[in-house]
């Protein structure tokens, strides 16, 4: 998401970044915020300010939402605005003329300048909605990436990251607040909340600032999108920490971030009781079940993906065969976007392609919760599994492993809702969905008990050991009571999917924790 603009409640903000059609909205995050929205976000931050002299920034300003909103509700605060495309800044500084409206870019330097000019007795007001992109231009930039990555001094767990914009301006936010008073109110994904891949941002973050108020939007707050959003209001100003409030649906509670995930947001009683249960019990999935992998990630399905494995292999063997010059007719005649002919040529760049047809195997474009308990027919296609042909590809076939072997594999997600399990009785190749896993009923020996580096080093199949259960210890003392191991994975199926798991533990715990598994 990006912010946006409005004077008043009148001005409509999608009509108004139509004025833009060079803006790449989807990579820039440009979804401007609507008027309301904006003037609750003021409204909440200017609460927790006081009176006295007041500068207002809104780092990435767009066309000006908050900065117009702050100069109806403050008056006498200095505005500031920095925006990344010129031509959008400059419509800001005429909706806003009072401001001081720059062009540049927050995250590279562009804000020093303008904060050079903030008189030192004013406190400062963080405001606005800053872009969520998913994976940040930063990310290829190593110095800048560098810079940023120190703001947060704490290490990033296994998978934990900082790699969306909005993290980084929050981190730049704070950083400014800890050497004056003032109050940080932003729009974010409401990932920020309790997705464990901003575990170490939420903790860094409570460090600095003190926490005030959490809003969950919900989905839907911005048009033309489902993804859901919050508010969160954060203060360095003197003053005793008390529990912030969050609310949801109208509905106002207090309650106290805690160690390890620091969610911003209350748990529920009966969640945390049954979660203590369950450890008690059993445990984590990700023990219970030692070897799980993502699918297949062709990053090219047009290509190496169809419903019918003749025709998947005739296309490859026409793309082997045209030359270069000719990957526009092949495109054409295969009906493959124009816009896809540089990954095309790409591979083209690459050695000679000799196909073969053992490259074609099963393929199950498994959808999450939309294929809870069971995979359809309907999922089935096939897929050319061959790793010259994956551009970045990584379906793990690490030595003589193959982990898409095997008809039983148990697919299921962590850390991210809605979680959701299904469980595959056809051999076949599974599809990288989201944070999916897949976790094959029996594994060699070695890798179940050593881990996934054993399939570099091995040769043969055989140096791996005999094929066990995918169990632990316990676990497979759990599958002996059951029946056996395939009755473990069907029970595994029935728990995840489950009325305890999916309506009381999922909403509490679900993007930060592995759900733990009594036995």
């Amino acid at each position: 998401m990006r912010r946006a603009a409005s004077s008043s409640l009148e001005v409509d903000e999608e009509k108004l970044v139509r004025r833009f059609p060079g803006l790449d909205r989807k990579a820039m995050g440009a979804f401007f915020t609507p008027a309301p929205l904006a003037e609750r976000t003021l409204t909440l931050a200017l609460e927790h300010l006081g009176e006295g002299p007041l500068t207002v920034v809104d780092p990435a300003c767009g066309a000006g939402a908050f900065l117009t909103a702050a100069a109806r509700l403050r008056p006498d605060a200095r505005l500031c605005g920095l925006e990344l495309d010129a031509e959008v800044a400059r419509v800001c500084q005429s909706r806003v003329p009072g401001a001081d409206v720059r062009a540049g870019d927050s995250l590279r330097g562009g804000l020093e300048p303008l904060l050079a000019a903030t008189p030192p007795e004013h406190r400062e007001l963080w405001v606005g909605n800053p872009p969520y992109n998913g994976t940040s231009p930063v990310l290829k930039d190593a110095s800048t990436y560098a810079r940023l990555r120190a703001l947060l001094p704490l290490a990033l767990p296994p998978g934990t990251s900082l790699r969306d914009d909005f993290a980084f301006f929050l981190l730049v936010a704070a950083h400014r607040l800890v050497s004056r008073p003032g109050v940080l109110a932003f729009i974010t994904p409401a990932t920020l909340l309790d997705a464990f891949l901003y575990a170490p941002l939420r903790q860094s973050l409570l460090a600095t600032l003190a926490l005030r108020e959490v809003v969950d939007l919900g989905p839907g707050a911005f048009s033309g999108t489902q993804v859901r959003t919050c508010i969160t209001v954060w203060s360095s100003l003197p003053g005793p920490r008390v529990a912030p409030r969050f609310e949801r649906r109208g509905v106002w509670q207090g309650f106290t971030p805690e160690a390890p995930e620091w969610r911003l947001a209350p748990t529920a009683p009966e969640a945390s009781e049954l979660d203590a249960r369950w450890r008690a019990e059993g445990e984590p999935l990700t023990t219970l079940i030692p070897v799980s992998l993502p699918g297949v990630k062709t990053r090219f399905d047009e290509l190496l993906v169809d419903a019918d494995a003749e025709r998947l292999l005739a296309r490859v063997r026409a793309f082997a065969a045209a030359r270069k010059e000719e990957l526009p007719d092949f495109a054409r005649a295969h009906g493959l976007p124009e816009e896809l002919l540089p990954k095309l040529r790409e591979l083209k760049a690459g050695p000679p392609l000799e196909v073969d047809p053992s490259h074609v195997r099963p393929f199950f474009r498994y959808a999450g919760a939309r294929h809870r308990g069971t995979v359809p027919h309907e999922a089935r296609a096939y897929c050319y599994l061959d790793r010259r042909l994956i551009p970045r590809g990584d379906h793990r076939l690490r030595g003589p492993y193959d982990p898409h072997l095997g008809a039983v594999k148990l697919l299921f997600n962590v850390r991210e809702l809605p979680l959701s399990a299904a469980l595959l009785e056809e051999e076949g190749c599974v599809h990288d969905h989201r944070h999916a896993r897949f976790a094959p009923l029996y594994v060699p020996q070695r890798l179940r008990d050593e881990g996934l580096v054993v399939t570099r080093s091995a040769s043969t199949l055989e140096e791996l050991g005999p094929l066990v259960p995918n169990l632990s210890p316990r676990g497979q003392q759990w599958a002996e009571s059951l029946g056996g191991p395939l009755e473990a994975f069907r029970a595994l199926v029935a728990f995840l999917n489950g009325p305890e798991v999916q309506d009381v533990w999922a909403p509490a715990f679900g993007a930060s924790r592995v759900v733990p598994v009594p036995l």
